[in-house]
C-alpha cells in the first residue's frame, strides 16, 4: 500500500464529513444563480440555511472519490540536480449525477499528475505568513499540463508549531488535512467571487478574482503542501481577517471592500469572506469566517485555521465604513446588524447566582 493510499485511508472518516459539508455548502452557493441589484435574501436564503440533509449524498461521493485518491501510485522519489518530482492533486468542476439542477460541485482529481519543480534561491523565493511559510519555484516539466512549465509558482507549507498545535485535533496527518481546507477556504471564496462578479452592475468593471490552488506532494519527503501561480506586482493587503481594512483610494479598493460585505448578506449572515488581498484584482489566500454557531454545530473545522469566528465577525461590522458600491449593490447597513447582534446577546436569559457560584466552584 502506497503513502497517499495509507494517509487518505486512515484519515477518511474525518476528511469526509468535512468535505461533505464544503460539497453540500458549494452545491447550495449553485443554486444561488442571480441577484438583482438589491440582494434579495429572502429568495435565495433558504438554499443556504439547511444543508444537514444533504450530507448522506456527498459524503457516499466523497468516499468514492477518495477511494479513487487513494489507488494513485506515486512515482519512485527522484531529486535531480536540484529538481523535485511532486504529485498534484487538483479540485476540478464535475455535473452533479444526483440533482441536474445543482449544476457542478466540487470533487477532486481522480490521480495525481507529476510535475518537476526546481526551487529557486532563497533571495528570490522565500516567502513567509503568519501561519504558513511559502517558496516559489520554477515548474520544468508537468503532465498533462497540470501545471505550465516555464511559469513560476509559489509552495506553501504550514509551519511546524501550527502543525504540532492541531495535531490534537487532526491525529495522524496532520499537515495534509490542514491543507485540504486551506484549499476548500480558497475554493469557497472563488465561488463566491464568480457570483459577485455575475451580479454586480455592469459598469462596475473590474472582474477580481482568486488564484486556482492544489495539493501538492513532495516526493523527496513526503511532504504536503499548496501551490497557486505566483503573483508579480505590488502586493497589497485590503483588510484582514479581524476585520480591520484600508481606507480605499480607488474604485477597484473600494469594490473588494464592498466583496467582504457582499459575501456576509450572500450567504444569509453565516459566512464572511475577510483577508482579501493580492496584486491589482488577482487575489489570494483569502480567510472564510463562520460563525461560532454554525462552527460549533459541525462539530470541526470546516475551513482554514485562522477562522476567528464571531470576534472577526463583529470586529468587521464595527470598522468596515459602507461605500458607493455597498450602496449600489443594495447592502444593509452594518451598524444596524451590530446593533442587533448586541442585543439578541443581551436578551440571552442569565444564570441565577446558585448556577454561577456552583460553575465558580468547578473552575
Amino acid at each position: 500500500m502506497d503513502l497517499l493510499q495509507k494517509q487518505v485511508f486512515s484519515h477518511q472518516d474525518a476528511w469526509t464529513s468535512t468535505h461533505s459539508a464544503w460539497n453540500s455548502w458549494a452545491r447550495s452557493m449553485s443554486r444561488m444563480s442571480s441577484l438583482q441589484s438589491v440582494i434579495a435574501l429572502e429568495a435565495k436564503s433558504s438554499s443556504f440555511q439547511s444543508t444537514d440533509n444533504l450530507y448522506p449524498h456527498y459524503a457516499a461521493m466523497e468516499r468514492n472519490n477518495l477511494m479513487r485518491l487513494a489507488h494513485t501510485i506515486p512515482f519512485t522519489p527522484v531529486s535531480i540536480l536540484g529538481v523535485e518530482e511532486v504529485s498534484v492533486y487538483s479540485l476540478e468542476e464535475v455535473p452533479s449525477d444526483a440533482d441536474p439542477y445543482a449544476g457542478t460541485v466540487s470533487s477532486w482529481s481522480s490521480r495525481g499528475l507529476s510535475a518537476l519543480l526546481q526551487p529557486l534561491s532563497s533571495e528570490e523565493g522565500s516567502l513567509d505568513g503568519g501561519l504558513r511559510q511559502g517558496c516559489r519555484v520554477l515548474c520544468t516539466w508537468a503532465e498533462r499540463d497540470v501545471l505550465r512549465p516555464g511559469l513560476v509558482y509559489v509552495v506553501k507549507a504550514f509551519r511546524p508549531e501550527v502543525v504540532r498545535a492541531w495535531q490534537r485535533i487532526f491525529h495522524g496527518s496532520t499537515a495534509l488535512l490542514l491543507c485540504l481546507r486551506e484549499i476548500q477556504q480558497q475554493r469557497a471564496a472563488q465561488k463566491m467571487m464568480q457570483e459577485f462578479n455575475e451580479v454586480k452592475p455592469d459598469d462596475m468593471h473590474h472582474s477580481p478574482r482568486f488564484l486556482d490552488v492544489a495539493l501538492v506532494l513532495w516526493q523527496s519527503n513526503g511532504q504536503w503542501l499548496t501551490i497557486e501561480r505566483n503573483m508579480t506586482g505590488d502586493f497589497r493587503k485590503y483588510n484582514n481577517n479581524t476585520g480591520e481594512e484600508i481606507t480605499p483610494c480607488c474604485s477597484l479598493e473600494e469594490m473588494l471592500l464592498a466583496f467582504s460585505h457582499w459575501t456576509y448578506e450572500y450567504s444569509n449572515r453565516e459566512l464572511l469572506v475577510l483577508d482579501i488581498q493580492g496584486v491589482g484584482a488577482e487575489l489570494t489566500d483569502p480567510t472564510v469566517i463562520m460563525s461560532d454557531d454554525q462552527s460549533g454545530s459541525r462539530g470541526e473545522m470546516l475551513f482554514g485555521p485562522d477562522n476567528l469566528g464571531d470576534a472577526a465577525i463583529s470586529g468587521f461590522l464595527q470598522r468596515h465604513s459602507c461605500g458607493a458600491c455597498c450602496r449600489r449593490l443594495g447592502l444593509a447597513d452594518l451598524r444596524k446588524c451590530l446593533d442587533g447582534r448586541e442585543n439578541s446577546s443581551e436578551a440571552e436569559p442569565t444564570p441565577r447566582r446558585e448556577e454561577q457560584e456552583d460553575n465558580e466552584t468547578r473552575m
